[in-house]
């Protein structure tokens, strides 16, 4: 985050409010300056809707690839293809999922992370099938790779 940018926005922002001025398109600037704040906000998102997914814990922790591969397929997330899995990580790859499918179709790319919300929705989903924490992370994006797919990472956490 752009600390000094999003104090100079905010400032502006309270300057242009008390004088009945227009703040709408400094918004876009204050959006800009929390950068991976919003890929924050995303992941949460995701987490939380995973997280409310209507899922069974396994018993079996090497169970989740296989459940997590049906959750995806039966709530249209996606095609998946697990490349590991052990018990501390899963390693994945998610092809037409809702952040990039449109995208890539344009030839969009994009220089950082894109798809922070299917990052804490796959979270959300393992949590809720382990009943462990775990943390989700974006290894390569299609917008970024010209691939097909996007690559996660999920790490549990240890106790």
């Amino acid at each position: 985050m752009d600390r000094q940018l999003l104090s100079k926005i905010l400032a502006q922002m309270r300057k242009n409010l008390k004088e009945g001025k227009s703040i709408g398109d400094m918004k876009v600037g204050a959006l800009l300056a929390l950068g991976h704040q919003l890929e924050a906000i995303f992941y949460y998102l995701g987490h939380e809707l995973g997280s409310t997914l209507k899922v069974k814990t396994v018993k079996d922790i090497y169970q989740i690839p296989e459940e997590l591969k049906r959750i995806i397929n039966e709530f249209n997330l996606g095609s998946v293809e697990i490349t590991e899995s052990t018990d501390e990580i899963i390693q994945l790859k998610l092809k037409d999922h809702s952040s990039i499918k449109d995208l890539i179709k344009k030839g969009i790319k994009t220089t950082g992370s894109f798809c922070s919300f299917e990052a804490g929705l796959l979270a959300g989903i393992v949590e809720k099938l382990s009943d462990r924490h775990c943390f989700a992370q974006e290894l390569g994006c299609s917008l970024q790779t010209g691939e097909n797919f996007c690559t996660f990472m999920l790490v549990f956490q240890k106790d």
